[in-house]
């Protein structure tokens, strides 16, 4: 599977390392915009975490090789980033030039031409994938699936399979995403029939799970203890084991990876920045900053791909939009079986409004 994977990632054109013979060429296609980049003297780049450009090192490398730009980060969340653009768009005053999001959240700016179209021979020098016509270019593999809390249960006892998820020592112990994004591509996917998938589904209701809004919540409680699995992406916890959370990345077979891209928005108050900073992301350089995180590309020569084949990892990559939308639509699917995600939203929205009324309280 990891085989197969590999090589429908390098046939649907995903950036390569480069030799350093390579690497001149795209250093001088991005020296050209690099002037007009100047002038203009920042970007702002939603995204919610600097690792995405390779962290305080990443920045560090951009800003020497490209003195003279800012980097503003905003963190707006992906669901809501397309009403904003779009009231943005239609006041005329467009406040963030790029953005990191996955194609399906991305699809509808590109429906309305609130995008950019770049000639990837302007930033780059290799092979890339790209969605909506050279709209928005893939950066990264966000690999999702399941992980589990170490100081909770011992590696032998973990899970190996979706199916032991519904053993009966992990009734109540499991935090899941009601969104359901981590299994959804077992039916998408024809990995399992209908029959079989639906069951599942039943059955982890059944089973009594704590229930999150959000994957990043998910990871949250089962760092705290409050279960021994949860939902959880590679990338994310990755890093909750750097800051010393007692969490493990399963890789239960097949796991999913999801595109993840750039976008510039069409009247960005800094477009040449913001294709500056996209070109260098693309780069062996970008590139390179970014694998320290994982947020790169499953390619020889990552450490990536490295890690993820070491693990023993299936993987499936979503390559193209079909795949995407087929996903998409069982995950919908299962939110409504499940039934449990809008009282989530309520409950949240709830925690939000006693917290700015304790605000307002203060003197």
């Amino acid at each position: 599977m990891f085989v197969r994977m590999l090589f429908a990632t390098l046939v649907s054109g995903l950036v390569t390392l480069a030799s350093g013979a390579e690497a001149a060429s795209w250093e001088d296609k991005l020296q050209k915009i690099y002037p007009a980049a100047k002038a203009e003297g920042k970007l702002v780049f939603n995204s919610r975490r600097i690792t995405e450009v390779g962290g305080k090192k990443g920045l560090a490398l951009f800003k020497k090789r490209y003195p003279g730009i800012k980097i503003i980060f905003t963190g707006i969340s992906g669901s809501k980033l397309p009403a904003r653009v779009m009231l943005e768009a239609k006041a005329g005053k467009i406040s963030i030039d790029a953005f990191r999001a996955g194609p399906e959240r991305t699809r509808l700016l590109a429906k309305k031409d609130l995008l950019v179209k770049i000639d990837p021979a302007e930033i780059t020098n290799h092979p890339v994938r790209t969605f909506f016509g050279n709209r928005f270019f893939k950066v990264s593999d966000h690999i999702t699936n399941f992980a589990y809390n170490t100081s909770l249960l011992k590696p032998a006892d973990r899970p190996r399979s979706y199916e032991d998820l519904l053993k009966p020592k992990f009734k109540r112990r499991l935090i899941l995403d009601a969104r359901g994004g981590q299994i959804a591509h077992l039916l998408s996917e024809k990995i399992w029939d209908e029959t079989k998938f639906w069951k599942f589904v039943k059955d982890l209701k059944a089973h009594k799970p704590v229930w999150t809004a959000r994957n990043s919540t998910a990871m949250a409680k089962l760092t705290s203890g409050e279960g021994m699995i949860s939902t959880g992406s590679y990338v994310a916890i990755q890093t909750l084991k750097r800051k010393g959370a007692p969490v493990e990345f399963l890789f239960l077979s097949p796991s999913i990876s999801q595109a993840r891209g750039v976008g510039i928005i069409k009247g960005a108050p800094h477009p040449n920045a913001a294709k500056l900073l996209l070109g260098w992301l693309l780069s062996p350089e970008g590139l390179k900053a970014r694998d320290r995180y994982a947020v790169s590309t499953l390619i020889p020569g990552t450490n990536y791909y490295r890690q993820v084949k070491a693990a023993g990892a299936k993987i499936i990559v979503e390559d193209n939009m079909k795949r995407i939308k087929a996903r998409g639509h069982v995950g919908c699917l299962i939110t409504k079986e499940w039934g449990v995600l809008k009282g989530l939203k309520k409950k949240r929205k709830k925690k939000k409004k006693k917290k700015k009324k304790k605000k307002k309280k203060k003197c």
